[in-house]
């Protein structure tokens, strides 16, 4: 059943629609002088699609310039980018908006890391957290933390979980990235495995979708996932070190989000 469940997490983002052309895109970057597609779902997944075309033009925040006039153009790099990173949408458990933040570890939350959940402080860092809400809308809505009328729709009750992107430690040099969508108990919902080439191996996703339903809140103890294989072997600790990480920036992200509505924004 959890494979089953991850195959159709992968499968949503194989299969849905790309809005643009990706051969095309491939060789306007090729044109542009590009390099690699970024393969980094943190950065790319913070600009909803309208924004992501006008830095594309404009070649601002990481973008690359695309010189044309025609938006069509544009539509067709930004899905080859899309192509290339696990995609927010496929991800949100439902949810139609988005509080994006980027956290900081305190001093107690990385002793939690490193005296709890045994990780070596030299791979525990901040994350950028998105916290995903059901405001029963059409669309997607990306609320900015200074925008306080947006924000103040986004209570408790609305709350669906998150979503954070991280860094495995330690597997294969540490560039390979899970996105995880945590939903409010903090129990892993999806976990998308994408490699440094954009790819996302087959192997190393069905061995993730062993760990839907794991964690906890409050819980240090390494993830085990169950099973056998040289994939599950290889990816068991680093993912579970990932998640610790990953939750440990959610709850800073909650600590915030507390002291947003005790102090009234």
């Amino acid at each position: 059943m959890l494979l089953f469940a991850l195959a159709l997490t992968v499968a949503a983002a194989e299969e849905r629609p790309l809005a643009g052309d990706t051969v095309h895109g491939e060789a306007l970057l090729q044109k542009a002088g590009a390099g690699d597609v970024r393969v980094d779902g943190s950065w790319l997944n913070s600009f909803p699609d309208e924004q992501a075309l006008a830095y594309l033009q404009a070649g601002k925040n990481d973008f690359p310039r695309i010189d044309s006039d025609n938006v069509l153009d544009r539509w067709d790099v930004l899905a080859v980018m899309h192509a290339k990173n696990t995609d927010l949408r496929d991800i949100i458990m439902g949810g139609d908006a988005i509080l994006i933040a980027d956290e900081k570890l305190d001093d107690n939350a990385q002793k939690r890391l490193t005296d709890q959940a045994k990780i070596s402080s030299s791979v525990i860092e901040g994350l950028r957290v998105f916290g995903i809400y059901k405001l029963g809308q059409p669309g997607l809505t990306y609320v900015a933390e200074k925008d306080n009328k947006k924000r103040d729709k986004l209570k408790k009750d609305t709350k669906v979980g998150y979503v954070v992107f991280a860094h495995l430690p330690g597997f294969r040099g540490g560039k390979y990235e899970v996105a995880f969508a945590i939903d409010k108990d903090m129990k892993i919902q999806h976990a998308v495995i994408r490699a440094p080439d954009g790819s996302a191996p087959v192997d190393l996703n069905q061995a993730a979708a062993r760990f839907q339903g794991k964690g906890a809140r409050g819980q240090y103890a390494a993830l085990k996932a169950g099973g056998a294989g040289k994939a599950i072997g290889e990816i068991e600790k680093p993912l579970s070190e990932a998640f610790l990480i990953a939750a440990e920036n959610v709850y800073m992200f909650e600590v915030a989000e507390k002291d947003y509505f005790a102090f009234g924004g």
